[in-house]
């Protein structure tokens, strides 16, 4: 997770940054922090990443405006989080008006502590719940939300790691390992070629060694190696 805060105001900016840290550290979150005086080209590249981000904006700074940020990161970017932290809250109505989709509109003299991390808190479940696994493979860009991803295989005869939702599959040369590294904690091994998406399972059948999942698809990949990871199943 990468935050990015911009702040010409020094002291505003540290305020920030150390309300991040803590709630970085009582949610066990790790974080990489970028802090900015201004939107120039280095904050810029950020919006050029395709990993999603929390941006907490200033309205004003001596190059930009926040809201012409904002509209510059949507182009690019939906599913990051915006929050904008300024003292200018005359400015709210012209936020919603252009229709950037941000989560919160923080006035930063009056209680900043808590309405900032009421909305860390929103922008962490947001992001937890609506995660994109996206790759490249031989030339093709993969976007797919992690809750449509039933289970990841390796096919030894195709030679190519298999990723099964609910109404596609996607065969990719990347290797089993390499693809569920991408895929986050949700994923779990069942057998030496198959991870499963714990939040899907609905059954684990260990005397026939099957895993359903809610959609009704049963597999029969399932290994007593792997007993131990099977109990963070929740079923």
């Amino acid at each position: 997770m990468e935050i990015i805060i911009c702040d010409d105001d020094i002291n505003c900016r540290k305020k920030v940054e150390n309300i991040v840290q803590k709630f970085c550290y009582n949610h066990h979150m790790k974080a990489t922090i970028h802090a900015y005086s201004d939107y120039d080209d280095t904050f810029l590249k950020n919006i050029y990443k395709k990993d999603k981000k929390i941006y907490i904006l200033d309205i004003e700074t001596p190059s930009r405006s926040g809201i012409e940020v904002a509209r510059m990161i949507r182009k690019r970017d939906t599913e990051s989080i915006i929050i904008f932290v300024t003292g200018y809250e005359e400015f709210s109505k012209l936020v919603l008006k252009k229709n950037i989709m941000c989560l919160s509109f923080i006035n930063k003299f009056e209680n900043l502590s808590l309405e900032l991390n009421e909305s860390l808190a929103q922008a962490l479940h947001f992001l937890e719940t609506d995660k994109i696994f996206r790759v490249t493979d031989s030339g093709v860009t993969y976007s797919i939300r992690l809750s449509n991803i039933l289970y990841i295989t390796r096919d030894s005869l195709d030679r190519r790691t298999v990723v099964k939702c609910d109404k596609n599959e996607y065969k990719l040369k990347m290797n089993l390992t390499s693809v569920k590294e991408q895929l986050g904690d949700s994923f779990i091994q069942t057998h030496r070629s198959c991870y499963v998406n714990k939040n899907r399972v609905t059954t684990i059948d260990h005397k026939n060694k099957t895993v359903t999942f809610d959609n009704g698809l049963t597999i029969d990949l399932l290994s007593d190696t792997y007993r131990k990871e099977l109990k963070q199943c929740s079923i």
